[in-house]
C-alpha cells in the first residue's frame, strides 16, 4: 500500500484499529516502507499521538495476542552506549558513539 492511501485511510477511519508493518517476505519489498509513510501522516497533519498509536501500540498489542510477546519487555527502553563494542567490533565507522541516558 502507498503512503497516500494510508494516509486517507487514517483519516478516514482514525488511528484506533490500524497498524503499518514492513513484511520483507512478500515479493518487492521497501524496508523504509514504515518510515515514509510516517513522514507522509505527519506532512498531511496526523497528531504524533495518533502515529505513535498507528507504528507503535497498536502493533504491540497485536502481536502480544499470540502469548509470545510481553509488552512491559517491549516498552522497556534500552539505553544506547555505542561505546561499547560486541566481540570486538562496533558499528560505528568512524562517527562520534551516542551515549543515552
Amino acid at each position: 500500500m502507498d503512503e497516500k492511501r494510508m494516509v486517507d485511510l487514517v483519516k478516514q477511519y482514525g488511528s484506533e484499529r490500524i497498524i503499518i508493518n514492513s513484511a520483507a517476505d512478500w515479493g518487492v519489498s521497501d524496508p523504509l516502507k514504515v518510515p515514509k509513510t510516517v513522514n507522509a501522516m505527519r506532512s498531511s497533519g496526523i497528531s504524533e499521538s495518533a502515529i505513535e498509536t498507528i507504528v507503535w501500540h497498536n502493533p504491540l498489542t497485536f502481536f502480544a495476542q499470540s502469548g509470545r510477546l510481553d509488552i512491559t519487555d517491549a516498552e522497556d527502553y534500552l539505553l544506547v552506549d555505542q561505546r561499547q563494542n560486541w566481540e570486538g567490533n562496533s558499528v560505528l565507522r568512524g562517527q562520534t558513539p551516542v551515549v543515552s541516558n
